[in-house]
């Protein structure tokens, strides 16, 4: 029986945004589920999320993306998880069918996207170890460590990483060269934006010591040399 894949998205105040990721994925013949689960926006994300034809989860509160995308894997009906970024530009069908094929195929177990404006460390070793685009099964995912710190938002991919390492599962990444996000100065303006990426890499080494996170980008571009064969 063919697989298909639920794609689950988290979505906080992304009105301007969101609808560019909606119209690509909730038609792609390897989709059959797309949940969005819209995080307490205070703009009209839902509206824009309605004229969709994919499943709307309404947080009665902003509680952050750990849970919220927690609530969307939960309720979604295949085993197969894709995760996007609501705010993605350059997404395509192409993009979406070659973060899915290695994992449907049974070729790793799990699948992170490299993006065309991710860091240059990251493209040499052709590796972005915090990438929130991500392929795995469900199935990987019922680990409560993963699930264990959602103060820390920008946490959960680090989490996420350790327990499926732990695991010994097969990984590879996959560069996807149309595809870039937002910048966080693009959307709250420079000053605030760039607070705003000094705050993600304090939460992630709030999770994990940073020789741990740093342990983590050698062991997965180790394992994505291994595994990124044609």
């Amino acid at each position: 029986m063919k697989k298909l894949i639920s794609v689950v998205i988290a979505a906080y105040n992304e009105e301007p945004r969101i609808a560019k990721v909606l119209k690509i994925v909730e038609h792609h013949p390897l989709v059959n589920e797309v949940i969005v689960i819209n995080d307490g926006s205070t703009d009209k994300t839902s509206s824009v999320v309605k004229k969709y034809a994919v499943r709307l989860i309404e947080n009665p509160k902003n509680m952050g993306k750990t849970l919220s995308v927690k609530r969307g894997i939960e309720a979604a009906k295949n085993d197969i998880i894709m995760l996007l970024d609501a705010d993605l530009i350059g997404l395509d069908s192409d993009s979406i069918t070659k973060l899915a094929i290695p994992v449907l195929e049974n070729k790793v177990d799990w699948v992170i996207s490299i993006r065309k404006n991710s860091a240059g460390f990251m493209k040499l070793a052709k590796m972005d170890w915090i990438s929130g685009e991500r392929v795995v099964p469900k199935s990987l995912l019922l680990d409560k460590q993963i699930w264990s710190r959602p103060d820390v938002s920008y946490g959960l991919e680090t989490l996420m990483n350790k327990s499926l390492l732990e695991k010994n599962t097969t990984f590879r990444s996959v560069y996807l060269p149309s595809l870039t996000i937002t910048p966080k100065a693009k959307k709250i303006g420079l000053i605030k934006g760039t607070i705003g990426e000094f705050k993600m890499f304090s939460q992630i080494f709030r999770v994990l010591p940073m020789f741990k996170v740093f342990g983590q980008f050698f062991e997965m571009a180790y394992l994505n040399h291994k595994y990124n064969k044609p």
